[in-house]
């Protein structure tokens, strides 16, 4: 018997930006939608908006702080309580600490490094068993150009994208025998609040003034392709596929010393929080 059932997507940081885009982009696949982010404000606002798209699909979501220990199961409860199984799991949520690594606050470490690397990490296993099971799912896991090369100043958000990638790339080659394709996308300067938050502080080289940045929609475009089509990883844009690449030909101490000078910005205060759980 055929199974007629609503296809599902669960998308975390879907209030706004590249995971509102995201959502957008699914609802007009036909998807049923789950939304998750840490703003109930704003995340009320983007399931109304996206419930005014086209689609026939239903739009839930759940206010959930994901940068904190044991948000996955919160997530997991709250998706089957509506004893709904996820087709297309996309990890969007995260944000970034901008400053000198021996001067941020231990406890917005912290919490990054839940949302960015543990809650991910989680999500794909619970989530990832249950696809597993069924024999059929989908992951997309947003990363970031910062993977490809230590960023200085963002020593540990950068590390945090490069765990998301090789995460991501291993993860897809455990899943592909068992028809469960695992995506990373990795965007580069982009026009979201992150970005925004970057150059009030003062970053405002050229490599991320606001002409050089993607959509969000753009950026959603690219991942939404890459989900469906199956592909191990993407760089959204030619020039940050190129910059990536290059910067893993080049040795590793000038490739480190170029980040270094590309990502110190003027005097502006204290480490900030970049992004909030928009991605």
């Amino acid at each position: 018997m055929t199974n007629h059932r609503a296809l599902v997507a669960l998308v975390t940081g879907a209030s706004g930006g590249i995971g509102f885009e995201l959502a957008k982009g699914l609802r007009a696949r036909g998807y049923e939608l789950l939304l998750v982010s840490s703003d109930g404000e704003k995340l009320a606002k983007a399931s109304a908006a996206l419930k005014a798209e086209p689609g026939a699909g239903s739009v839930h979501f759940a206010a959930l702080d994901l940068a904190e220990p044991g948000a996955a199961q919160s997530v997991w409860a709250f998706t089957t309580g509506l004893g709904l199984e996820v087709d297309v799991l996309i990890n969007n949520a995260g944000f970034g600490i901008y400053g000198e690594h021996a001067e941020l606050d231990p406890e917005r470490l912290v919490r990054m490094l839940q949302l960015n690397v543990t809650t991910l990490a989680e999500l794909c296993l619970s989530y990832g068993k249950r696809m597993k099971e069924r024999g059929q799912g989908r992951i997309l896991n947003v990363a970031s150009t910062a993977a490809y090369q230590p960023t200085p100043f963002f020593a540990a958000y950068g590390a945090s994208k490069a765990f998301v990638l090789a995460f991501s790339e291993a993860l897809a080659k455990e899943m592909e025998d068992y028809a469960v394709s695992v995506t990373c996308l990795s965007p580069g300067p982009t026009a979201t609040a992150f970005f925004g938050d970057l150059e009030r502080r003062g970053l405002s080289n050229v490599h991320f003034q606001p002409a050089v940045r993607d959509s969000a929609a753009a950026v959603a475009e690219v991942g939404l392709d890459a989900l469906f089509s199956g592909s191990l990883s993407r760089i959204v844009g030619t020039k940050n596929y190129w910059r990536a690449w290059s910067a893993r030909l080049a040795p590793r101490s000038v490739v480190a010393s170029i980040a270094k000078s590309m990502m110190r910005a003027s005097p502006s205060g204290a480490p900030a929080e970049l992004g909030g759980q928009r991605g």
